[in-house]
C-alpha cells in the first residue's frame, strides 16, 4: 500500500512533521481551544456517540460544523423510520470501537460502509434521487460522524493540496497503517483532545496548514493554492 500512495503518504506527514512536529501541535492545540472560533471543533462533540448504528439529527448538526449542510429531503428520510432502518442494517456490521489500521478490510469496496456510501448518494425523500446533492465530501463527513475510528474527513483542502489517488479511504489507510508514522503523528497531535481520532488529526493539521498556506505539502500540488477558506 505504501508503493501506491507513497506520495500521498509523504505530504500528509509533512505537514505532520514540520518544524519537528511543534507547527502541527501548535495548531491542533488552536484548533480546539474553545475560545478560537472554529466551528469544526465542536464536531466530535456533537456527533451522536451513543446511537452508533444509525444516524441522528444530531450527527446532521455535527457535519455542518465542518461546513457544509445535508440537504432538507436528505435529512427527512434519514430521520424516517426507513432511513433508520436502511442505515442501521449497514451499520451495524461496522464495529465502532476498532481503528482503520486494525481493520482495514472494512473499507473494502464490497463491505457495508461502500454500501452505505452508496445509500446515502441516493438518499432523499419522498423517493431516492441520484441528484440529492450528495457528494463525496458530505457522504464522507456524516459518516465519519458515525464512524471516526474508520472513515476520514474529505473535503476540498485534502483534494486540492494532496497528490491525487484512487481512493482517499485507503490512501489515509495507507499513512495510519506504519506504527512508526502512526505513533508519529500521535505526538505530533498530542494537543487534541483525547477523544478525537488518530484519522481526524492529520485533517485538522492538513486545514490549518492550508489556511495559513506556507507549509511544506505546496510543493506536492499541481495547481495554484486556493484561497478558500472557512470557520471550519
Amino acid at each position: 500500500m505504501q508503493d501506491d500512495y507513497g506520495e500521498f503518504v509523504d505530504a500528509v506527514m509533512a505537514v505532520v512533521t514540520a518544524d519537528g512536529g511543534s507547527r502541527a501541535r501548535s495548531d491542533v492545540a488552536t484548533y480546539f481551544d474553545p475560545d478560537t472560533p472554529f466551528t469544526g471543533s465542536r464536531f466530535e462533540a456533537l456527533a451522536d456517540c451513543h446511537r452508533a448504528d444509525e444516524i441522528a439529527a444530531s450527527d446532521i448538526v455535527a457535519v455542518s460544523m465542518l461546513g457544509v449542510n445535508i440537504p432538507a429531503e436528505v435529512a427527512v428520510w434519514l430521520l424516517s423510520d426507513e432511513g433508520r432502518l436502511v442505515v442501521s442494517t449497514h451499520l451495524v456490521d461496522v464495529p465502532a470501537n476498532v481503528d482503520l489500521w486494525e481493520r482495514p478490510e472494512l473499507i473494502d469496496r464490497e463491505g457495508e460502509l461502500w454500501r452505505l456510501w452508496y445509500v446515502l448518494g441516493e438518499a432523499c425523500w419522498p423517493a431516492p434521487d441520484r441528484a440529492n446533492g450528495m457528494g463525496t465530501t458530505k457522504i464522507s463527513k456524516l459518516l465519519a460522524a458515525k464512524r471516526p475510528r474508520l472513515v476520514p474527513v474529505f473535503d476540498s483542502v485534502v483534494r486540492d493540496v494532496l497528490p491525487r489517488v484512487d481512493s482517499h479511504w485507503a490512501a489515509f489507510s495507507a499513512v495510519v497503517s506504519d506504527p512508526t508514522r502512526h505513533q508519529t503523528i500521535l505526538d505530533a497531535t498530542s494537543s487534541a483532545p483525547p477523544h478525537v481520532s488518530l484519522l481526524r488529526r492529520p485533517d485538522v493539521a492538513l486545514w490549518m496548514a492550508h489556511r495559513r498556506g506556507r507549509d511544506p505539502v505546496w510543493h506536492w500540488r499541481s495547481n495554484g493554492a486556493a484561497s478558500r477558506f472557512s470557520r471550519r
